[in-house]
């Protein structure tokens, strides 16, 4: 839905995933999302444990992928119960990335990135990349699949060779081969809970107060305009409100 309406959220976390006792979840804190057509270039956005690699490497160009990347990391985290991507720097950072997924070749490099730009950040980073040995990619299914027990010969974590299959096209280093949120949803692993009825869309949103300058008074003045405009969408039920 935030998707489709043209909106990046930037900063997805468990922290900023809420849930209630009767299972509802809810995306929380929209303080970094932005309308895509116009998104501010700028790397502050996303947590770095949870941040896509591209947009250290090009953030005058990425898109709704970067959530995707992020929802990944949070898939990750939930099958081994500690972050992924723990990188304490942005050097750190991709090296924690890449000794997962394998470094990339320069030629997906130099597609993802505009040639002058790309340019400028491998001489910025010249030390990091020429230090950096090529790293062949983790197996997924010995990382996430499942894990038994011998003694008593049980599953004890993991996820089906479907659920891994899905975190390797979340977690895929070029952005163009991630899925959207639409595909991930009838993604066989979500098969139980995906429902074309009940994951609405909406046409893309226009935004045309972002990144403008305005006092605090016409800030109000537009902000209650827009509560007294608001029409709740038909799609809304109330039954799904938590009753606790």
């Amino acid at each position: 839905f935030i998707h489709s309406a043209g909106i990046l959220h930037r900063d997805l976390k468990p922290t900023n995933i809420g849930i209630d006792r009767n299972s509802n979840v809810t995306i929380l804190d929209f303080g970094l999302a932005s309308v895509a057509s116009i998104c501010p270039a700028t790397t502050y956005v996303c947590t770095r444990w949870w941040r896509a690699p591209e947009i250290y490497l090009n953030e005058k160009k990425y898109n709704e992928k970067i959530d995707i990347w992020s929802v990944g990391c949070i898939m990750a985290e939930l099958i081994l119960h500690k972050p992924l991507f723990p990188g304490q720097t942005k050097f750190d950072q991709l090296n924690k990335i890449f000794d997962i997924i394998g470094t990339p070749d320069l030629a997906t490099l130099s597609e993802i990135c505009t040639s002058g730009y790309f340019m400028r950040k491998i001489l910025e980073t010249s030390t990091y990349m020429s230090q950096m040995e090529p790293r062949h990619k983790t197996n997924f299914n010995e990382l996430f699949g499942y894990q038994i027990d011998p003694s008593a010969g049980r599953t004890i974590s993991g996820v089906s060779p479907e659920g891994v299959d899905l975190l390797d096209q979340l977690l895929s280093f070029d952005p163009r081969q991630r899925p959207t949120a639409e595909q991930a949803l009838s993604h066989p692993f979500l098969e139980f809970y995906h429902d074309p009825d009940d994951e609405p869309t909406i046409e893309p949103m226009i935004n045309e107060h972002q990144n403008a300058e305005y006092t605090k008074e016409q800030w109000k003045a537009i902000v209650w305009q827009m509560v007294e405009e608001f029409i709740p969408p038909s799609w809304i039920d109330n039954d799904a409100i938590d009753d606790s």
